[in-house]
C-alpha cells in the first residue's frame, strides 16, 4: 500500500500539467478523451508503481520515497506552474544559476508549493512505519504487484499503441513534463555529456584516401575571397595599423582592400 500511495502521488498529483498537455493533443473529444487521459494516467502511476516495488524494501523505501518526492515536488513545480520542459540544457541552467538568480525564483506560490508538496508528504513519509513479514510472503506480493502493472501497462499501451506513438513522435519534449523522470534522466544525461572521457588511443583517419584522377598539369586560376570579420581590419598592420600585427601574412601574395 506504501508503494501505491506513493506511485499515486509520484504519477497523478505531480503531473497535473503533463495531463493536460496530452489533454490538448489527443484527437479525442468528450468521454473517449476522458478515457485515453485516464489511460496514461493509470500507465504511468503503473510504471512508477513497479520501479517502487523493485527499490522499496524494509530499510529502503523511506529513503527512494523521500528522494523521489522531493526531485519530483520541485521538478513539478517548473513544469506545472512556470511551463519549464525539464532537460540537461535546463540542468546545466540550474548547475550554473547564481544566487540572485535563485532569489529571483522564490515567491509565494514556491514557498506555498514546497510546503504543500515537498515538506509535508515527506513529513509524513517520516510517521510511516511498516510491519515486519515473512521474506517469502513479501517477495509473493512483489511479483504479483510487478507482473499485475506490467500487465495493465501492456494492455493500456497496445490499445492506445497508435495515439502514443503519433503524440510521442511528434511532440518529443512532453517526457520532459513527467516528472520525476525528467529531472532525473536530465541529470544523468547531463553527467554522462560532462563527466570525464577515458584518454582513448589516437586514431588516424583517410589512410585508405587516394587520388581517383589525374590532375591536370595547367591549373586555371583560382582565388579565394573571404569574407566576414573573422578579425577586426583597423587592426591589420596590412592596412596602416602601428603594430606588425600580420607578420606571416605579409610573406604571402595577396591583396588587400581599404576603405
Amino acid at each position: 500500500m506504501f508503494n501505491l500511495i506513493i506511485a499515486i502521488w509520484l504519477g497523478a498529483i505531480l503531473n497535473i500539467g503533463f495531463y493536460h498537455q496530452v489533454h490538448t493533443l489527443t484527437p479525442y473529444f468528450g468521454v473517449k478523451a476522458i478515457l485515453f487521459l485516464a489511460a496514461t494516467l493509470i500507465i504511468l502511476v503503473a510504471t512508477y508503481y513497479a520501479v517502487l516495488q523493485i527499490l522499496n524494501w524494509k530499510w529502503t523505501a523511506k529513503i527512494f520515497a523521500i528522494l523521489l518526492i522531493f526531485i519530483g515536488g520541485f521538478s513539478s513545480y517548473f513544469v506545472n506552474t512556470l511551463g519549464v520542459i525539464i532537460s540537461p540544457d535546463q540542468i546545466q541552467n540550474m548547475v550554473q544559476t547564481d544566487v540572485s538568480e535563485v532569489t529571483d525564483l522564490i515567491s509565494l506560490r514556491f514557498v506555498l508549493w514546497t510546503v504543500f508538496f515537498v515538506i509535508l508528504p515527506i513529513f509524513l513519509i517520516t510517521q510511516v512505519k511498516f510491519k515486519q513479514e515473512k521474506v517469502s510472503r513479501l517477495l509473493l506480493k512483489k511479483v504479483f504487484s510487478l507482473v499485475a502493472s506490467f500487465a495493465v501497462v501492456g494492455v493500456l499501451l497496445f490499445t492506445y499503441y497508435v495515439d502514443f506513438a503519433a503524440i510521442f513522435r511528434e511532440h518529443r519534449d512532453l517526457k520532459g513534463m513527467i516528472s520525476p523522470q525528467n529531472s532525473i534522466s536530465s541529470l544523468m544525461s547531463y553527467y554522462h555529456k560532462k563527466a570525464p572521457k577515458k584518454n582513448l588511443p589516437l586514431v588516424i583517419y583517410g589512410q585508405d584516401a587516394h587520388q581517383v584522377q589525374r590532375v591536370q598539369k595547367n591549373l586555371p586560376k583560382l582565388m579565394i575571397l573571404v569574407v566576414g570579420e573573422t578579425a577586426r581590419a583597423e587592426s591589420f598592420s596590412l592596412n596602416g595599423y602601428a603594430k606588425n600585427t600580420n607578420p606571416e601574412l605579409s610573406k604571402q601574395e595577396f591583396s588587400t582592400f581599404r576603405k
